[in-house]
């Protein structure tokens, strides 16, 4: 197994890091921070770093063909142009239940995007996994889920994987490309309680799959078609959230981390939880897919 060892980036104090994502037309890095209310980007040409605050959690934050970005706020889903500052709120996974919010998010090959829900005080089997359409149709492809995490398609869609972190499990999926369904559900492989809870996932180049652990200091890379750890980076923080990859070769893996559930003596531990990471592996991503509207 290889190891390494990420780098801080970005000393950013997030409280709950998540969803970096690499906007490959803008050559530049999102990520959200949720319990902050935060989007952020991060622009390695002249190595800027700059923020939105917002009123509401956001789960997630993904660009559009348009040059916006689709985000999972609280109370649903809106669009925010970064360069005007508008956020319109849509009337799509609209929600008024105050205990609930939504928890990671990534569009498909075809541009549609999918999204968790779970309850902010992680009740069992109360979120769900929806899959919303060109036309703002929402379909909800997984019930009874509790911390809807990590998702990535093989580069032949055939495969989805999606991690719900409560089972400290993987699971595969047939994925339908026409329909944009999931189907023929199957563990691809469990992930020991002592790595930490499987959270944020990302896919490279060779249909690896990297995974960020809550409370594992780690991210690992995982063949999920023997289950075995081929690499492990270590992170200067307890709460790895999730990773991405990224830079003009899409050969930078960028990681987000937490502060949140961290108690004094941890934080004292660990500072720069919270921060943004990088680690440099020798295998490289492949480009986002934009969400498409009609």
């Amino acid at each position: 197994m290889i190891k390494g060892t990420a780098e801080l980036l970005l000393d950013t104090n997030a409280v709950l890091g998540e969803g970096p994502v690499w906007d490959w037309k803008k050559q530049q890095l999102f990520w959200v921070d949720i319990e902050g209310t935060k989007l952020h980007r991060y622009d390695p040409k002249d190595g800027k770093h700059r923020f939105w605050d917002f009123e509401q959690m956001i789960g997630a934050a993904v660009p559009d063909e348009n040059g916006t970005f689709l985000l999972a706020m609280e109370s649903g889903l809106a669009t925010f142009d970064p360069d005007s500052g508008k956020l319109a709120e849509l009337p799509v996974l609209q929600n008024s239940n105050t205990a609930m919010r939504y928890n990671d998010g990534k569009v498909d090959p075809q541009g549609r995007f999918w999204i968790g829900s779970m309850h902010k005080q992680v009740a069992p089997e109360t979120g769900a996994f929806y899959c919303v359409d060109a036309d703002w149709n929402v379909s909800e492809q997984i019930s009874k889920t509790t911390i809807s995490n990590g998702m990535a398609w093989t580069s032949d869609q055939r495969w989805f994987y999606y991690i719900d972190t409560a089972n400290y499990e993987v699971w595969r999926f047939t994925f339908h490309p026409e329909t944009g369904d999931i189907s023929n559900k199957e563990v691809a492989f469990s992930v020991p309680k002592s790595y930490g809870g499987p959270d944020g996932m990302c896919i490279d180049s060779d249909d690896m799959l990297w995974i960020a652990h809550w409370g594992g200091h780690c991210v690992r890379r995982w063949d999920p078609n023997t289950g075995s750890v081929l690499e492990q980076v270590t992170v200067p923080a307890p709460h790895v959230t999730s990773c991405c990859f990224g830079g003009e070769h899409l050969d930078t893996l960028y990681i987000t981390t937490a502060k949140s559930g961290l108690d004094d003596t941890q934080r004292t531990a660990y500072p720069k939880s919270g921060g943004l990471f990088t680690y440099v592996p020798k295998t490289g991503g492949t480009p986002i897919h934009y969400f498409k509207k009609s």
